[in-house]
C-alpha cells in the first residue's frame, strides 16, 4: 500500500523533519526554565507596589505533588546584566517559616526570553501544601504570590475555578478580581488567554483597551507582536491579583496564534485562514515561523511544565503542551491541545450549496488531536483509577445542530467537534466500552455557558438511554470575549444555523443540552467529591471598569454519576 506524506504525518501526529528555516534559540544560553542554586536570600527589601522592577507581578502554574512552576518578569528598564534574582518560598505570608531560598542564574534572564523567568520547583515541595513566594531583584521585592501543591492519597473533595476567552480590547477583567477571592485549589484556563487582534474584529467602536502592535498590523505578525500582547494583558491589575493568589493550569486555543488555526498537512505548515500571511503571499515558511513565534511567546509568558526542544525546527517537535494532573485518588485531569495537530475545518471551501451537502466531517482523516495525543488521552482516561476522569477541552464536544426527528440536518460549527465526528465517536465509544464512570469534559471557546450530556450517538435523542450516555460536558462563559448575544446584536454574521438556534432552538434541536445561555460573562467553579460534583456559573459584568461589581450566580448544577443525573439546583 502506498502511504502519502500527508497520511503518514497525520496518522503519527508528528512531523517529518523538513529542514525548515525557523529562527531558534538553540544557540542561545537562555534556558526555557531558569536554573537556580539553593542559597540564602538578602533581607530588607521594600515591596515593588508600583511595578518598577516586577512590572507584571508574579504567577504560578502547573502544580504537582512536589512542585510548581513560578514566573515573573523583569522590567527591561530595570534590568542589569549579571545582577542576581533571588527567590524565597515559605509556609506563611510573612515568610517567618521559610522553606527554601534560591539564586537564579543571571544568564537566564535576558532579552532572548523577553526578560521572563520560569522556575520549575519540581521535587522541592511537599504534597497538598499552600506556599507563599516572592522574588527579589536590585533594591525591591515583588508582591507575594501564593500556590498550592497537589494532594496525594485519599481525598474527600476538591474545588477548582474554570475560565476561558479573555479578549482584553473589548472588556474589563472584573471577573478576575472576584476569582482572586475564591477558595479554590487552582484555576483551569481552557484557552484564548490572549487574542492576536490589536482590536477585536467587529467591535472596533467598543474598544476599551486599544493595542498598538510593534509591527503596526491589525493582528500579530511576529514574535515581538505576540510578546507585546502578552505584556499588555499581564499588566491588568485584576489578572495579576488572580494569578498571584492561585496557580493556573493553562492550555491554548486558536487565538494564541490566529483565528481558526490548524495544521496544513499537505504543505506541512500552519493554516490560518483569515491571517494576512495566508490571504496574502501564503508562504509556508512564513506561516511556520508564525507558529514558532506564537509557541515561543506562550512558553515565555505562561507558567507551565511542558516539553520544549529548543533545537527542533518543526512545531510538533518544539513544544508539547498536552499533559495530565493527579489530584490524589479523586480527580485525574487531562489537558489537551486541539490546535497544534488539528486538520482544517471541513465544509468551508465550496459554495453554500456545496457546503450544505458536504460530509467531510465524517472522514477518519479529520483529526482534532492527532493520533499520538488521542491515544494518550484515551489510554489515560480508560486506565485511570481516580474517582473522576476530567478532560480539559477547548471547543464544544457535544453536537450542536439543526435537526429533524433527532437527525442532524446542518451543524452550527465545524470548527468544534462536529467537524471531527469520527474522532469524537472514537474517544466517546472508547470511554463507554471501557465502562468508565464519572467522565466529565470541561470546555471553553464559545463564550457561552452550556451544560450537556455526552453520548456515543447524538442521533438517539433520549437522555435516559444509559447504553448511549457517556458523561457530561460543562462549558464556562468567557471572561470578557464578546458572547453570542452581543455579537448578533451588533449585526455580526455568526451563521444562519447559529442565529436560528439562538432564537430558542438550541435545546429543542439538541435535547442532550440541558442549559445554554450566551448573554453573560464570568467564570465557573467546580467541586468534586466522591458521590457528586457541583458546578456553579457566575455572571460578572465586563463592560464597566468596576472590579467590585456584583458577582451574580447564574445557575448551579449538580451531577450524580451513579444515575447519570444532571440537574439544576
Amino acid at each position: 500500500m502506498t502511504v502519502s506524506r500527508r497520511t503518514f504525518v497525520q496518522a503519527m501526529g508528528l512531523a517529518l523533519l523538513t529542514p525548515f528555516t525557523v529562527r531558534s534559540l538553540a544557540s542561545s544560553s537562555s534556558e526555557t526554565y531558569a536554573r537556580f542554586n539553593l542559597s540564602g536570600s538578602p533581607s530588607g527589601y521594600d515591596i515593588d507596589q508600583d511595578g518598577l522592577i516586577f512590572d507584571l507581578s508574579v504567577a504560578s502554574g502547573d502544580p504537582s505533588q512536589t512542585g510548581v512552576v513560578l514566573w515573573t518578569h523583569i522590567n527591561p528598564a530595570a534590568f542589569v546584566p549579571g545582577q542576581t534574582l533571588y527567590l524565597d518560598v515559605a509556609l506563611d505570608e510573612s515568610f517567618t517559616q521559610p522553606v527554601m531560598s534560591a539564586e537564579i542564574h543571571a544568564e537566564d534572564i535576558s532579552a532572548d526570553r523577553d526578560y521572563t523567568v520560569n522556575i520549575d520547583l519540581e521535587g522541592y515541595l511537599s504534597p497538598n501544601q499552600r506556599y507563599y513566594y516572592r522574588f527579589k531583584y536590585g533594591t525591591l521585592c515583588s508582591r507575594t504570590g501564593r500556590c498550592h501543591t497537589l494532594p496525594t492519597g485519599g481525598l474527600e473533595s476538591i474545588k477548582m475555578a474554570v475560565v476561558t476567552c479573555q479578549d482584553y480590547t473589548t472588556g474589563y477583567y472584573n471577573a478576575y478580581n472576584h476569582l482572586a477571592d475564591e477558595d479554590v485549589h487552582c484555576v483551569l484556563h481552557l484557552g484564548d488567554f490572549i487574542y492576536e487582534y490589536a482590536q477585536y474584529e467587529g467591535f472596533e467602536d467598543a474598544i476599551v483597551h486599544p493595542l498598538s502592535l510593534p509591527s503596526g498590523a491589525k493582528v500579530a505578525m511576529d514574535l515581538e507582536d505576540y510578546r507585546h500582547i502578552y505584556r499588555e494583558y499581564r499588566k491588568d491589575k485584576n489578572l495579576q491579583r488572580a494569578m498571584e493568589r492561585h496557580s493556573f493550569i493553562i492550555t491554548w486555543d486558536d487565538h494564541e496564534t490566529a483565528d481558526n488555526a490548524y495544521w496544513d498537512y499537505d504543505r506541512d505548515t500552519l493554516g490560518v485562514p483569515s491571517h494576512p500571511y495566508q490571504t496574502g503571499d501564503n508562504n509556508p515558511e512564513q506561516l511556520r515561523q508564525l507558529r514558532r513565534d506564537a509557541q515561543q511567546a506562550w512558553i515565555e509568558y505562561v507558567p507551565a511544565r511542558v516539553k520544549v526542544d529548543e533545537a527542533a525546527s518543526h512545531a510538533f517537535d518544539y513544544l508539547q503542551i498536552y499533559r495530565s494532573f493527579q489530584f490524589g485518588d479523586l480527580v485525574d485531569l487531562y489537558m489537551t491541545d486541539s490546535r497544534t495537530y488539528r486538520t482544517k475545518e471541513p465544509c468551508k471551501d465550496g459554495t453554500a450549496w456545496q457546503n450544505y451537502w458536504c460530509t467531510d466531517y465524517e472522514k477518519k482523516s479529520q483529526t482534532m488531536l492527532g493520533k499520538t495525543q488521542r491515544d494518550w488521552l484515551i489510554d489515560g482516561i480508560v486506565n485511570s483509577n481516580a474517582r473522576w476522569k476530567v478532560w480539559g477541552n477547548q471547543t464544544l464536544l457535544a453536537q450542536l445542530a439543526g435537526t429533524a426527528l433527532g437527525q442532524p440536518l446542518v451543524f452550527a460549527n465545524y470548527d468544534a467537534w462536529d467537524g471531527y465526528q469520527w474522532e469524537r465517536e472514537k474517544i466517546l465509544s472508547s470511554v463507554k466500552d471501557s465502562n468508565v464512570d464519572n467522565f466529565v469534559v470541561l470546555t471553553g471557546d464559545l463564550h457561552t455557558s452550556i451544560a450537556s450530556y455526552l453520548k456515543v450517538n447524538f442521533n438517539k435523542v433520549s437522555n435516559w438511554n444509559y447504553d448511549n450516555l457517556v458523561g457530561i460536558e460543562l462549558m464556562t462563559p468567557s471572561i470578557s470575549s464578546p458572547n453570542m448575544n452581543d455579537t448578533v446584536e451588533r449585526g455580526r454574521d455568526v451563521g444562519a444555523v447559529f442565529t436560528s438556534l439562538l432564537n430558542g432552538g438550541v435545546q429543542v434541536n439538541n435535547p442532550h443540552i440541558k442549559d445554554f445561555v450566551s448573554d453573560i460573562y464570568g467564570y465557573a467553579v467546580i467541586e468534586f467529591n466522591h458521590s457528586e460534583l457541583n458546578w456553579t456559573v457566575y455572571n460578572i459584568d465586563k463592560k464597566s471598569d468596576n472590579p467590585s461589581t456584583k458577582k451574580k450566580t447564574y445557575k448551579k448544577f449538580n451531577y450524580e454519576p451513579e444515575g447519570m443525573w444532571l440537574t439544576e439546583k
